[in-house]
């Protein structure tokens, strides 16, 4: 299938009931702005490590979608801008941003054509978080598209699922770890008493493919960390990458 094809057949399927379904999963926007002002940092608990000094920095989050992680940043100060191709997302985040009393910049628009806003080495850190890569079909262009958005001296925060996890031992994906096709499944519903939102189709990377991708578009990497799957901590979960323009 053609990456245009995938995306915008993805692009249908996270269009689908999306704002409920974020309801269902964290509360009207309001509700949810009362615990991100009340602690913020635990939005961000998985990233504050790697953040550094968040007050005025740029930061784009990449594939923001429901915008808590936006939200959450801004709180502590940063200006954020989020790239995502959802309306229905874009609706819920800028509800929360304006019952959380902040400001968010929200592109809706496929990343991989970002370039075409204007947002040419804007940032000094992009944030990925937990479910980016494998919506995309060609990681070296991907990464090549992360790279112009950065500033130089800026960073590329990526917290992702692990290779390992995604590939064996998801329920609804391959369990060949090498297999390069496409997958199609569910697109993940929030809420756990909901109806099936319709179907995405993914491509699941190994970390060796994930790491050169971002080698050859000009990063340097600076640090990476594996941690535990929440409910099988014998295997890995999600990683955590930090690297440098």
């Amino acid at each position: 299938m053609r990456m245009r094809d995938a995306t915008t057949l993805n692009r249908k399927a996270w269009n689908a009931q999306r704002y409920d379904a974020w309801v269902a999963a964290y509360g009207s926007p309001e509700d949810q702005a009362g615990r991100i002002i009340a602690n913020p940092n635990h939005v961000l608990r998985r990233l504050i490590p790697y953040l550094g000094e968040i007050r005025d920095k740029r930061i784009c989050n990449v594939q923001g979608s429901h915008g808590r992680v936006a939200v959450a940043l801004a709180r502590l100060g940063a200006q954020v801008q989020v790239i995502d191709f959802a309306e229905e997302n874009r609706r819920y985040a800028l509800n929360l941003a304006a019952a959380a009393g902040v400001s968010i910049d929200y592109a809706v628009c496929d990343v991989m054509e970002a370039g075409n806003l204007g947002l040419h080495g804007r940032f000094d850190m992009l944030v990925l978080e937990l479910g980016i890569l494998h919506y995309h079909q060609d990681l070296d262009t991907f990464f090549a598209v992360m790279h112009g958005l950065t500033a130089k001296g800026g960073q590329l925060l990526l917290n992702e699922f692990h290779p390992v996890q995604r590939k064996l031992f998801w329920p609804d994906g391959p369990h060949d770890y090498f297999q390069s096709g496409l997958v199609t499944a569910h697109v993940p519903n929030p809420d756990p008493g909901g109806v099936p939102l319709g179907h995405c189709h993914y491509r699941f990377w190994t970390m060796a493919e994930v790491i050169t991708a971002i080698i050859n578009a000009g990063f340097t990497i600076r640090r990476m960390d594996e941690h535990p799957e929440h409910d099988e901590p014998t295997i890995p979960g999600s990683f955590t990458l930090l690297a440098d323009v």
